[in-house]
This record gives C-alpha cells, sequence and structure tokens, in this order.
C-alpha cells in the first residue's frame, strides 16, 4: 500500500481553553483533493496551519511523505527550505501573507529566497501575474487593492514556487463571480493527481469540481468522510453541522419533506 503524503494522528490541538482540533486522524494521498467542510469553529483553518507547519499539536502527530514535522525537525534549515518549498498556504485573509511593497516584489519574494537567476525570476513573476490577471497591478501596494485582488495576490506569491501540496482556506470568499470561477477553474485544473490539494470551504455549490474527496469537521472531529456526491446527498449530517438549513415545505398532493429550498449558511 502507497503511503499517504500527508498524515494526521490523534490530533489535539488547543488554545488556552478551547479545544481546535480533538483526536482527529486523516491520511492524504499524494494526487487527492480534498475540500474540508464544517461550520466555523469546526477546525479547518487549524488543520491546515497544522499541515503547513506552522501550529503544532498538544498530543498527537503529523508526518509528511513519512517524516514527523515538530518544531524541532524544523530548526533544521535544509529540511525546512524543501518543506516550505513543497508545500504552501494560502490564507482566509490576504493580509496575514502580504508585507512587500509592490504586487510585484510580493510574487517575487518567494523566488527571492530561492535564489532563482534573475531573468528567469522576472519571466516566472510576468507569467504569474498575467496567469492570475493582476499584470496591471504589477506596481501597486497589495494594501491599496480590494479584498478579491489582494487574495488573487496571494495565490500568485504562493504558486509561483509551484508546490507539490497547495493549502487554501476558504479561497473564493471576498471574490467577485468571475474571480471565483477563475479560482475554481485553476482547482479544477488540478485533477487527476497533478497537485495535492487541500481546500477549507463553505461552498458546497462547486463542491464536484474542486474535491475527489470531502472530509466534515464538527468542534475538531472527523464526522463524516465521503465521496462530494455522497456528502451532497447526506443532508442529515450537512443539517447537523450546520452547512445547510433544509426547509420543510406542504405542497397539494404530496407530503411535507425538505426539497430544493436549501440554503447555504456562511
Amino acid at each position: 500500500m502507497i503511503a499517504p503524503l500527508l498524515d494526521v494522528r490523534d490530533l489535539v490541538v488547543r488554545y488556552q481553553r478551547l479545544v481546535a482540533l480533538n483526536g482527529l486522524s486523516l491520511s492524504i494521498h499524494s494526487g487527492e483533493r480534498i475540500a474540508l467542510l464544517g461550520a466555523n469553529g469546526s477546525g479547518k483553518s487549524t488543520l491546515l496551519r497544522v499541515l503547513d507547519g506552522l501550529t503544532f499539536p498538544d498530543a498527537g502527530t503529523f508526518s509528511f511523505a513519512g517524516e514527523e514535522i515538530s518544531a524541532a525537525r524544523l530548526h533544521n534549515r535544509a529540511f525546512t527550505f524543501q518543506f516550505r518549498r513543497r508545500v504552501g498556504l494560502v490564507f482566509q485573509n490576504p493580509d496575514v501573507q502580504l508585507f512587500n511593497p509592490t504586487v510585484f516584489d510580493e510574487v517575487a519574494f518567494g523566488p527571492l529566497q530561492l535564489q532563482w537567476p534573475r531573468d528567469t525570476l522576472r519571466d516566472r513573476v510576468e507569467q504569474m501575474l498575467a496567469s492570475m490577471h493582476i499584470t496591471s497591478l504589477r506596481d501597486r501596494s497589495p494594501h491599496q487593492l480590494s479584498g478579491g485582488e489582494r487574495k488573487r495576490v496571494a495565490l500568485a506569491s504562493v504558486l509561483i514556487l509551484d508546490p507539490e501540496v497547495v493549502l487554501l482556506d476558504e479561497p473564493t470568499s471576498a471574490l467577485d463571480p468571475r474571480s471565483q470561477n477563475q479560482i475554481i477553474d485553476l482547482v479544477a485544473s488540478w485533477s487527476g493527481g497533478k497537485k495535492t490539494v487541500v481546500t477549507a470551504t463553505h461552498d458546497l455549490d462547486r463542491l464536484e469540481e474542486i474535491a475527489d474527496r470531502c472530509v466534515v469537521l464538527e468542534e475538531g472531529r472527523l464526522v463524516g468522510e465521503g465521496s462530494p456526491f455522497q456528502i451532497l446527498h447526506d443532508v442529515s449530517l450537512l443539517e447537523r453541522v450546520r452547512l445547510i438549513s433544509a426547509h420543510r415545505h406542504s405542497h397539494p398532493g404530496g407530503p411535507a419533506g425538505p426539497h430544493p429550498h436549501i440554503h447555504r449558511h456562511p
């Protein structure tokens, strides 16, 4: 059996008295696209931070490519360099990761740390700006942009390194419909094992385009797992974890029951 690329075992993460992850175990294989589903406070963002080596568990383990990730392990500069090269996280709030004076500098920051040749760096940055439709923003300060523009800059700053694993925290939030479609199309293009993608999302409408498998979290525990089709048709589970509210209606000649009036909760 092929070993998982990302593996968490009996994970517990606490923020003072708050338990964010509570005994969670999950294996993700190379090339899988996983959707993390759950209401606010279910542990999705904390799990992404663990998978990116930014948060370390109070109990349990996280392993990447068969090697346990810990604060001590990431003190090894050579190991950290390779881990950061292979795993990239795009935060829900792009302001957390944007700190350079211009959009060009932001996207170029990672390649500069890897000491790319100057000509290669410039060409790749320009290509990434074009692919994310932000070329016109290249000389502007990221903090003068709209929320959607900042999110695309943050995404470009991660994707330019072509990471093997892409972690996305609510990637379409605060985006206009056109920008949402661009992000969905990008994640959809990574199907067939091109990248390992873990997406935390509330958006159920395009789930089948961005995920091969769904993991449902509630209060830091894994409470459901299956294909997008299976999860989308498990109305009782989705209601229980507050991802939908199914309203019951009666119509002449038919019994009362839940049907298409399903409202997604933000």
